[in-house]
């Protein structure tokens, strides 16, 4: 079977983590508190492997780089999200609120990527590219999220 290319990879993140959002979403806060560092690694891997990795290449192409620019901009305003929930007290009422905007905020970013970067994506880059962008990419978030896992290590 053959590697998949680095879209693929990244669709799937994007599931991953939408996934664990439709979780936190339906949980009460208490629980919902507890998935929220998984959510926050996850999201933290996919983003800065895939700045490092695919941001990084597509900058150099000229149809690509606002576009790219555009989701880096996106990234750190998410990140900022999710470090104002955290500074957020239990049972504070603007929690939910808070984490309903940044999960539209995630959603948001994903589609535009898939619909818009990933197309130049496929453009810019041979099958060859971006099968090797695509291990790069599953190394790099596979050392961070080693990099972060005492964030979710059980205590």
């Amino acid at each position: 079977m053959p590697e998949p290319p680095i879209w693929d990879l990244l669709k799937s993140d994007h599931e991953a983590v939408c996934g664990l959002l439709d979780k936190i979403q339906a949980a009460r806060e208490s629980t919902a508190r507890g998935l929220q560092q998984r959510l926050v690694c996850e999201f933290t891997a996919h983003a800065r492997a895939k700045e490092a990795v695919l941001y990084g290449q597509l900058l150099h192409d000229e149809r690509a780089r606002a576009r790219v620019v555009e989701g880096l901009e996106e990234l750190k305003r998410i990140e900022a999200g999710f470090a104002d929930l955290e500074l957020l007290p239990a049972g504070d009422e603007k929690w939910s609120v808070r984490l309903a905007d940044l999960a539209d905020a995630v959603r948001n970013h994903f589609r535009v990527e898939e619909a818009e970067l990933l197309t130049l994506a496929r453009r810019a880059l041979s099958d060859v590219q971006a099968t090797e962008l695509a291990q790069r990419y599953a190394a790099e978030r596979a050392r961070i999220m080693g990099d972060l896992s005492c964030l979710v290590a059980p205590r």
